[in-house]
């Protein structure tokens, strides 16, 4: 009998101890954060310069008022010189890139020629050197040259050999295929680092080669390369976008691609070097699928509890945890089957949103009440954006709290009753 009492004195401790779901009210949250809650290991130590943010406080990450947001846009505008002028449509040669070479008809040579004059036809790459070896010449350095520059150097190097009189090299130099290159992202991306941009698959290859001249690589333009990056950040300054090529620095406005307007897109070559500025004020208007930005993102979502067991019985898998870029809390809560069912069991349940600060880019634990997150879903402060890795992690409230403790006290008793029949 004695320890039957014992085991429900533990108990009652454990059901006035519970795991609480916190409220709004203060009181309510401070007994939680000293009881079992989830944050009472933490509670009066440093998270590792985590910050923490309780029901009760706003997340301010996007919430800046419209004369701060009015104020960086006449800051930007003023300094921005313009869309750069002077570089071309077509880019430079780069590594890798495949020219066909074509010889005017034998007619032409009267005689001269005659007899092999197919010798220097064909598709030709320029090798990781940045050379074009062209038969019986020296290798030409072709890379960083625009097409009709390289097709001079090469007509004046086979004059220069002998193999033509001066002036009459007609060789005409085409792009066959533009080649994958490698060029570098830093500032207010989400990933950034050394970017490969277009890649070639080999159906596609053997296809372009069949073709007598001409190609787009629609996959090496600037934006292109910002995508793979992970898109630009909240915070970046997408007017100032600045590409590195050489010594030189271009300056790009591509806001046309948030509101809709023409953009001056420039192709890449291998080398080049993209650098976004942040404005160090994330403005929400970019947090949306664009040209520029990412189309989706992944979020990590946990229900392990009540009503759901385990993730696979929560319907929590790839679609529900890919969500599109500009998604708020709430999708992450609807999505992880987090809110719902029955209202004296769930509508106390929390959400727990673990981020990272686009721009300071120190992690941020932000709680909520599903209730709260759902009856205000236009307050970005209660109902903050989704960023890409984000992990949600759901709790259950103090009736399922409490109901499973009753259930634990039922399973203790169950067995020790039998030997007092």
């Amino acid at each position: 009998m004695k320890i039957v009492i014992k085991s429900l004195g533990v108990l009652v401790i454990l059901a006035a101890t519970g795991c609480a779901a916190p409220n709004l009210s203060s009181d309510r949250d401070e007994r939680a954060m000293t009881s079992g809650h989830w944050m009472h290991q933490a509670a009066g130590r440093k998270l590792n310069n985590t910050t923490y943010l309780g029901p009760r406080d706003a997340f301010v990450g996007y919430e800046h008022s419209t004369e701060e947001l009015l104020h960086t846009i006449n800051r930007v505008t003023a300094e921005q010189p313009g869309l750069t002028s002077g570089l071309p449509v077509s880019p430079p040669l780069s590594p890798g890139d495949r020219v066909r070479i074509d010889l005017p008809p034998k007619g032409f040579f009267k005689g001269v020629f005659d007899t092999s004059d197919t010798a220097l036809a064909g598709v030709y790459e320029v090798g990781f050197d940045g050379k074009l070896k062209v038969p019986y010449i020296a290798a030409i350095p072709v890379a960083g040259l625009p097409l009709h520059t390289a097709e001079t150097t090469v007509n004046r190097a086979l004059e220069t050999a002998g193999y033509f009189r001066p002036g009459m090299a007609r060789l005409n130099l085409s792009i066959q295929e533009w080649a994958p290159i490698q060029v570098s992202v830093a500032g207010a991306v989400f990933f950034p680092g050394i970017i490969s941009v277009n890649p070639r698959s080999p159906e596609s290859s053997g296809d372009q080669l069949t073709l007598r001249g001409g190609s787009t690589a629609i996959k090496r333009f600037l934006t292109t390369a910002l995508q793979s990056a992970g898109g630009v950040r909240p915070d970046a300054d997408i007017q100032r976008i600045e590409l590195i090529r050489g010594k030189t620095v271009h300056r790009f406005d591509l806001s046309g691609t948030v509101a809709g307007h023409r953009i001056q897109d420039i192709a890449l070559i291998q080398g080049d070097q993209i650098r976004v500025p942040s404005l160090g004020l994330p403005d929400a208007r970019i947090i949306r699928p664009t040209a520029i930005t990412p189309p989706g993102i992944r979020v990590f979502i946990s229900n392990l509890t009540v009503p759901a067991l385990n993730n696979a019985s929560s319907a929590i898998e790839r679609h529900a945890t890919s969500l599109p870029y500009g998604a708020q809390l709430h999708t992450a809560v609807v999505s992880g089957n987090c809110a719902g069912g029955a209202a004296s069991t769930n509508s106390d349940r929390y959400a727990v949103l673990v981020t990272t600060d686009p721009v300071t880019r120190r992690p941020v634990t932000v709680e909520r009440r599903v209730e709260q997150v759902l009856s205000q879903p236009e307050s970005r402060s209660v109902n903050p954006y989704l960023m890409p890795n984000d992990s949600v992690v759901c709790y259950d409230s103090e009736v399922s709290n409490l109901r499973d403790i009753g259930r634990a006290i039922s399973d203790v008793l169950a067995p020790i009753g039998v030997f007092f029949r």
